[in-house]
């Protein structure tokens, strides 16, 4: 039902531009006790980047963390996880505890606001597991009730951190009009207010405003499987184009590609192509997933996962999702089963 949604040190002088540290009192502690861990290093984010490391030993390790003029989040990093676990601290001591061999179950004590961002993911767990058992629901309606859960939260608590963060958490069940109703409120209720979490999702609207339908195509160029360079300008020329961003890993991708699969069949003949654009970063997997979904049109991927330079261009924040191409312009967005073959029949014809 759902989609399928992700180090360099760059110093702790990045964290002194933004937080006081000239006295010890202006710092706080930041414990991490993670089983099955001991001996790996362990990375303290913010922002993106890394702030301070250390090796868990005997299951514990401590980061003294700058106070910071606002309540940010912060992220803890360890070699194998797909992304960063992200949390609150409010500033004061808090106590990070789990297994390594499962971070999205790593309970923070000590943070009231991370308390409140627990209390909103397990109603959010709860409300989609009840959706999922309901079978008189479709996933389209059940995805609109959870995309509504999350809408009412952010607009009934505009000045809450936990809010900014699930504006951006869940920025792919949203539209750029959503969004930015969502932040006009924000602002109305307090126009200075800013931190991490609210200007990501303001950077976010501006770029997916980019790549709506209407909007010229960007262009970019990424390696087949042998390693030749592929320009989408090229492979678009005197076609209509579909560009379907997924990944071999992505169970929603693989559900959709006997759709993708049907429309090329159905339509090549008549000028139909598609663009492959893999969020893989395992060569063989990503081979051995075009062989057996039968995907014979020209792929691309820079092997590299959520950071696929294409990905960001197009501001892929969920995957399957694609961008149908025609005369350099995106003609249509994310488009799924019998709305695919309809779009595409309807342009062909036009």
């Amino acid at each position: 039902m759902m989609k399928t949604r992700n180090l360099l040190v760059a110093g702790v002088a990045l964290a002194l531009a933004a937080c006081t540290t000239t006295h010890r009192e202006d710092t706080f502690k930041i414990n991490v006790n993670l089983a099955n861990a001991d001996g790996k290093t362990v990375y303290l984010q913010k922002d993106g980047q890394v702030l301070d490391s250390a090796v868990i030993a005997n299951w514990d390790a401590a980061f003294e963390t700058p106070v910071c003029a606002d309540n940010e989040m912060y992220g803890l990093m360890l070699k194998g996880w797909r992304r960063p676990f992200s949390f609150f601290t409010d500033n004061t001591e808090v106590t990070l505890e789990g297994d390594a061999q499962n971070p999205s179950a790593i309970v923070v004590k000590g943070s009231e606001t991370q308390a409140r961002l627990d209390a909103f993911t397990q109603g959010y767990n709860e409300l989609e597991e009840k959706l999922e058992a309901d079978s008189t629901m479709s996933d389209e309606d059940a995805e609109e009730v959870l995309k509504m859960h999350c809408f009412d939260y952010v607009w009934d608590n505009p000045t809450d951190p936990v809010a900014h963060y699930v504006l951006y958490r869940y920025k792919w069940a949203f539209g750029p009009c959503e969004m930015r109703t969502m932040i006009d409120n924000i602002h109305h209720a307090d126009s200075a207010l800013t931190n991490s979490n609210l200007k990501l999702a303001e950077e976010y609207v501006e770029k997916i405003e980019r790549v709506q339908a209407g909007q010229p195509m960007i262009d970019f160029t990424q390696n087949d499987p042998d390693g030749h360079p592929v320009t989408l300008s090229e492979v678009a020329e005197g076609k209509l184009l579909l560009v379907d961003f997924w990944a071999s890993w992505c169970p929603d991708c693989r559900k959709e590609n006997p759709n993708v699969v049907a429309a090329y069949q159905r339509f090549h003949d008549q000028g139909f192509d598609v663009l492959g654009v893999s969020f893989d970063t395992d060569r063989d997997a990503w081979l051995a997933a075009i062989e057996k979904d039968g995907l014979t049109w020209t792929h691309v991927s820079d092997l590299q996962g959520w950071g696929n330079a294409a990905g960001a261009l197009y501001t892929i924040a969920f995957i399957p999702q694609n961008a149908l191409i025609k005369d350099g312009m995106i003609v249509a967005r994310n488009l799924v089963g019998e709305a695919l073959m309809e779009e595409v029949e309807r342009q062909l014809e036009n």
